[in-house]
């Protein structure tokens, strides 16, 4: 086995008492339990092997058994003082997370690390740090070529061949994936297979459609497309043998291109978000973006073929709020510069060779067993919100555009204690009967169906968002308050923390890092009020996913618009002959000189709930005032029937 006999030579000299001996001994025992596993997993092993495999190599990473790891940096850093502390948690948390490439096939990744273990050992702990930075600031081509390859290469994905070898009566294969299975996978997969074959067969229309009207609003032609690249949770493994076939019809090729579990520790990742900042430097950067480009000129025709991406993700775990921890590594200002630059010119790099205006994706989500309260009726009830009719939501939703456009600007003021008070200036338009500044986005790419959006003008747009609790990229925010001037956010808070510093800081490394501030790239204004009716009637307001969350009233995304690197596609919607033309800002206009300054790579949306609202109206340039919503009710002619569920949310409350 490589490598198998020098590593076992070393761990035998090395002793308990030491620290950095300890540190190299747990560190080599997990990489030689990874090669052993590796080979293993190669050989076929009988269910109840794998499913022990598994286990046994995450064990490591929950609970006390991280907590009291190296791989911990409070552990780390109070064993060997913050800058070796901080080495010895990453070095350790890297080899502990090596497991997945066992299971995917990513045999090149393992060996790398044993080269990179044994070097460490050679160099003892004077060198410690010294060899790590070399090491980390190098790439390899090989493992680059394969880790890419997995994600876009049908015949390279591991998953496909796991997900279709599903029965309902022997749920073993699970395990085989290589994420954390716990009992609420097995009740999921248990679940779905008690669906019959109209419900699976209604999810996986509902999900091809969504895909399919993402290139047919947008103006995409898919026909010279082939592959489309599947991420799911496990436990859905039921509706793939459908969900192929019906992409099939469209001459597109499906693969399982990713699968989700439990996840493994939230807590973890949380303090390991800034490891790179140990390392990363201008050379790195350039290293990492020529190895890129080498590797997509290689597999350029891959990345022609496929045209996006189909995700099923679930929500209901119970609410996260990380510790934070001062030991964990920080991004200076120098760090963020350069991670900032390196996203940015990746981002334009990719672009190259897998242009965003010639892919689309779809996304829906489902709850999962561990929700609080019913599941099964959570479960129905969210079949119905994601599975609403396009042709009943069209006339509605293009109501509330039609009243929009033209406005100068609209004004979204919070009610009782809500302190939103915020103008929000639009995109003028120059000929109504041809040009639209919002979109009216029905169950398209991100599903449920129910909201219209823009991407507003910076300059004027002033004012305050305040909402009373949110959950944004899986952590949770009290009584975040963003200040907006022209456009940026110009002061923040929440009230997580005693220490209102600490509140700031969290929301700029949680939000905005690598940036100092954000511009405001979208306003939307939801109108699936039977999504709010489910989170009041099941009380899971603070467990939905933002892709559900947000079509309950109007949000705010700080980031990049809607339209990043497809500026310049726009074409006139098939539903109405109006073209889009609030597709860029300020700050994106900045794209036609220097690309790499125009977009953030960020976007995240700050939804605030119909009960956290009185109005929102259109202002338009002669002064007239259209209220859309006023009393956290819809007025305007045409949008009656939102109110319904509404109102029988508010009986819940």
């Amino acid at each position: 086995m490589y490598r198998e006999q020098e590593i076992k030579q070393v761990l035998s000299s090395l002793k308990m008492e030491d620290p950095f001996q300890l540190l190299m001994r747990k560190t080599g025992e997990r990489l030689l339990f990874t090669l052993e596993a590796a080979e293993e997993l190669k050989s076929d092993p009988s269910p109840d092997r794998v499913k022990e495999i598994n286990i046994l190599c995450q064990e490591p990473l929950i609970g006390e058994a991280y907590e009291n790891s190296f791989s911990n940096p409070a552990k780390a850093v109070e064993v060997f003082g913050e800058e070796k502390g901080q080495f010895a948690s990453v070095f350790a948390y890297r080899m502990f997370t090596l497991y997945n490439s066992a299971f995917t096939g990513l045999y090149m990744r393992i060996e790398l690390s044993a080269d990179q273990w044994l070097k460490v050992a050679a160099a003892g702990e004077d060198r410690f740090t010294e060899v790590l930075k070399e090491i980390w600031r190098e790439v390899d081509y090989p493992s680059s070529e394969a880790n890419y390859r997995l994600g876009l290469d049908p015949d390279a994905s591991p998953y496909t061949s796991i997900a279709l070898s599903a029965t309902p009566d022997d749920l073993s294969y699970l395990y085989r994936y290589g994420v954390r299975i716990t009992e609420n996978d097995l009740k999921t997969a248990e679940f779905v297979n008690t669906l019959t074959e109209e419900e699976i067969s209604l999810l996986a229309d509902t999900m091809v459609e969504a895909y399919i009207e993402g290139f047919t609003e947008d103006g995409k032609d898919y026909s010279g497309k082939n592959t489309v690249g599947m991420i799911f949770q496990a436990g859905y493994e039921r509706v793939l043998p459908l969900l192929m076939k019906k992409f099939s019809k469209y001459s597109l090729r499906p693969y399982v291109q990713g699968v989700s579990g439990t996840k493994l520790n939230r807590q973890a990742s949380y303090d390991h978000r800034f490891d790179y900042s140990l390392y990363l430097n201008e050379d790195r950067v350039e290293k990492q973006l020529e190895t890129s480009e080498k590797v997509y000129e290689k597999i350029k025709n891959l990345m022609t073929d496929y045209s996006g991406i189909s995700v099923l993700e679930v929500f209901g775990e119970p609410p996260f709020s990380p510790v934070p921890k001062p030991a964990a590594c920080k991004a200076d200002e120098k760090a963020s510069g350069i991670y900032n630059q390196l996203m940015q010119r990746s981002s334009i790099l990719r672009n190259k060779y897998m242009p965003r205006n010639e892919t689309s994706f779809e996304i829906i989500a489902f709850p999962s067993p561990e929700i609080e309260g019913d599941f099964q009726e959570i479960f129905r009830d969210t079949v119905r919100v994601n599975t609403l009719s396009n042709k009943v939501y069209r006339p509605v939703q293009q109501a509330i555009v039609d009243a929009m456009d033209g406005a100068e600007y609209a004004k979204v003021k919070g009610s009782g204690a809500n302190e939103t008070d915020l103008r929000v200036s639009l995109c003028p338009l120059q000929d109504k009967e041809k040009e639209t500044a919002f979109i009216n986005c029905l169950a398209s790419v991100n599903i449920p169906l129910g909201e219209v959006f823009t991407s507003p003008v910076l300059k004027g747009t002033t004012g305050m968002l305040h909402v009373e609790e949110s959950f944004l990229r899986g952590l949770r925010y009290d009584n975040i308050r963003l200040k907006f001037k022209d456009g940026y956010v110009e002061d923040w808070s929440c009230d997580n923390f005693d220490d209102a510093q600490k509140g700031k800081d969290y929301i700029h490394e949680n939000l905005f890092f690598p940036h100092k501030t954000l511009p405001l790239g979208e306003f939307a204004i939801g109108t699936n009020t039977l999504v709010y009716e489910m989170a009041l009637k099941h009380k899971i307001m603070g467990l939905l996913p933002i892709l559900i969350l947000e079509k309950m009233g109007p949000h705010f995304a700080v980031g990049d618009t809607c339209f990043s690197w497809q500026e310049d596609a726009q074409k006139p919607s098939p539903s109405t002959g109006k073209t889009m033309v609030a597709v860029d800002n300020e700050h994106t206009l900045v794209r036609k000189e220097d690309p790499s300054k125009a977009y953030t790579n960020k976007h995240t949306d700050v939804t605030l709930p119909y009960s956290s609202l009185d109005y929102i109206t259109a202002v338009h340039p002669d002064g007239r005032e259209v209220f859309i919503i006023k009393g956290g009710r819809f007025v305007l002619p045409g949008t009656e029937l939102l109110n319904e569920a509404i109102e029988k949310a508010h009986t819940y409350l």
